[in-house]
């Protein structure tokens, strides 16, 4: 088993995220709240706007979430790190995890507000298919899947070549460049592993959602958690700060999974899948900030909490500390920026890391 770390963003950086992510959700005000959602998979190069199309959706009435749309967003926001004189998308694959964190934050507040919803995503990660599909079953929606087909070889192909128009727009002044997607990470798509996430959604395609059985469609049960209850609480004043932080210290939080799983390693470059949704996580507080339940010192603390306090040391600030179970890292470069990777690459300074196991 490959071991990851954990990272929950603060500081600056994770302000910057929130204004990313209340950009991209703003846009979608006048998206229907009909808790509709539409997973459309495909490898890099398909075209699953073509796809969405036959299938007779109007792409109008629905936000669009992918991880390309994201990367758009980073690098028009300056948010991906210089390296070597390459273009902005030409230094995605810096980001990409961080893109990842940002898709799902993006869809997490679609699914509070029950607006329609496409996940444009690669549909590659079984860990992302079922954690979306819990999730979208549970905040009351009607979920359909469509997949665009298309070859390994013809997938390589189109990558490239939208790699290589994005760089000449880029010589031109135009855009941001074109993202590099090795050919060998989409080659490692074609495998049945990278398959077996579409028949995982099958249940939940065109199924009644949990709302749905039990009469509460649009009573607000979503996400849940207890995270969420004394989120709430905190925010009607039952709970101080100080109250909500002693809770942090002493809960057992659960860990995000991340998105690639072992067997699919060679492909993470090319999985577009948003990060899964783990509720009573982290995920529930980053969810609170966004709906600007918490203001920015009240998440720097409560992020420092889910840090226990033997986890500081002098070298560190309490919003950077590692988790004890964390073995010592040394200072990250400062191009590096993910969220959830393999253990070998380090966190940035802005955050806390947690350590797990994939």
């Amino acid at each position: 088993m490959g071991r990851t770390v954990v990272v929950i963003w603060t500081g600056e950086r994770n302000r910057q995220q929130r204004r990313l992510v209340a950009e991209m959700y703003s846009g979608a005000a006048g998206v229907p709240c009909e808790r509709a959602a539409v997973i459309a998979g495909g490898l890099p190069g398909a075209d699953k706007a073509s796809a969405l199309d036959d299938a007779g959706l109007d792409r109008s009435r629905y936000l669009t979430v992918s991880i390309d749309a994201v990367l758009a967003r980073m690098a028009a926001a300056g948010l991906i790190p210089e390296a070597d004189g390459l273009s902005p998308l030409g230094r995605a694959g810096l980001v990409h995890a961080e893109a990842q964190y940002l898709a799902k934050r993006v869809g997490l507040r679609a699914l509070m507000d029950g607006r329609n919803l496409i996940l444009d995503i690669s549909l590659a990660s079984w860990r992302a298919a079922e954690a979306w599909t819990y999730a979208l079953r549970f905040a009351d929606y009607a979920v359909n899947a469509v997949f665009a087909d298309i070859g390994i070889d013809e997938a390589v192909r189109r990558s490239a070549e939208a790699r290589r128009h994005g760089e000449d727009q880029f010589r031109q002044g135009q855009g941001f460049g074109g993202r590099d997607i090795p050919a060998e990470a989409i080659w490692a798509l074609a495998t049945p592993a990278a398959a077996a996430p579409r028949n995982r959604i099958r249940w939940a395609v065109g199924a009644r959602s949990a709302g749905a059985i039990g009469g509460t469609v649009g009573t607000g049960t979503f996400p849940g958690s207890a995270v969420t209850a004394m989120l709430v609480s905190y925010r009607e004043g039952r709970l101080s700060l100080d109250d909500l932080t002693l809770e942090f210290r002493v809960r057992r939080w659960p860990q995000v999974p991340d998105v690639c799983p072992p067997e699919l390693e060679q492909a993470r470059a090319a999985i577009d899948d948003p990060e899964p949704y783990v509720p009573g996580s982290f995920d529930d507080v980053v969810l609170a900030y966004d709906l600007g339940w918490l203001s920015d010192p009240d998440y720097d603390v409560l992020a420092a909490a889910a840090g226990p306090p033997e986890a500081l040391s002098a070298s560190c600030p309490a919003s950077h500390a590692p988790h004890p179970a964390t073995p010592p890292i040394q200072p990250p470069p400062p191009a590096s920026h993910p969220r959830n990777a393999p253990a070998t690459p380090t966190p940035p300074a802005s955050a806390i890391t947690l350590a797990s196991s994939s």
